[in-house]
C-alpha cells in the first residue's frame, strides 16, 4: 500500500485551493495517497460542465461579493463559507476507490459521535425525527491513472444563504419548495455543539 500524505491549507481562497488540488492532482506520483484538507471563504462552486448564469444568482454574488469558482469535477452548484470543511481524497489506481474514501469520512463522523450513512450516489445524511439531513455532498474525477473524491462536511454553514445564490432545479422547486429543499440540510454543530474546523480536521 502506498504512503499516505495530509495536506492542509491555511488559505480560505478558492482559486488558490482549488489551483493547489489541481497541482497536486496532476503533478503527484500514481502511487501517491493524498488527503488534502481546505475550506472557502463565500463562493459558489460549479461544477464543470455548468453554466454559470443559469446555475447561480450572478448579480446578487457581485453585490455581496461572493466570488465564483469552478471546480474539475462533475457536480452541481454549491455555496461554500467557513461553516464548510472541505476534504479531498486523491490516490492512483487502482488504489483509488471512492468507497473506502467514503468510509473513511463515515469512521471519522463516528469517532467525533455523529452515526452517518451514504445516500444516493453523492450525499452523506443523518437519521433524525424529521426524516434524513444531509451533511455532506461530494463529487468525483477519474483520469487513465487516478482519482480523487472530493466533499464538503456542513460544520457551520450559514444555510439561509443557500437560496440568495443559487438556481435551484425548477423540477425539484416545483415538487419540494426551497423551505423543503433548506430543510433537507443539516449543521454538524446540531449534533455537536462548539464544533469547530480545526476540532472537525484534528479530532480534538
Amino acid at each position: 500500500m502506498s504512503t499516505l500524505r495530509l495536506l492542509l491549507s491555511d488559505s480560505t481562497d478558492p482559486w488558490f485551493n482549488l489551483a493547489v488540488e489541481e497541482c497536486i492532482f496532476r503533478q503527484m506520483p500514481a502511487t501517491q495517497r493524498v488527503l488534502f484538507l481546505w475550506r472557502n471563504a463565500d463562493t459558489v462552486v460549479i461544477g464543470r460542465a455548468q453554466n454559470p448564469w443559469k446555475e447561480c444568482n450572478t448579480r446578487r454574488m457581485e453585490e455581496d461579493n461572493v466570488r465564483l469558482a469552478r471546480r474539475s469535477s462533475g457536480g452541481g452548484a454549491v455555496f461554500h463559507d467557513l461553516g464548510n470543511t472541505c476534504f479531498t481524497f486523491m490516490a492512483g489506481k487502482p488504489e483509488y476507490d471512492k468507497t473506502v474514501s467514503t468510509r473513511i469520512v463515515l469512521a471519522a463522523l463516528e469517532a467525533l459521535g455523529v452515526t452517518a450513512e451514504a445516500s444516493g450516489r453523492n450525499d452523506l445524511v443523518v437519521k433524525t425525527a424529521e426524516g434524513d439531513r444531509k451533511i455532506s455532498g461530494s463529487a468525483y474525477r477519474e483520469t487513465l491513472d487516478r482519482g480523487f473524491h472530493h466533499g464538503t462536511l456542513l460544520l457551520n454553514a450559514d444555510l439561509s444563504r443557500l437560496a440568495n445564490y443559487l438556481n435551484p432545479d425548477k423540477k425539484k422547486l416545483q415538487a419540494k419548495g426551497i423551505t423543503s429543499v433548506r430543510g433537507r440540510v443539516a449543521n454538524l454543530v446540531e449534533l455537536l455543539p462548539g464544533i469547530t474546523h480545526q476540532q472537525g480536521l484534528l479530532g480534538d
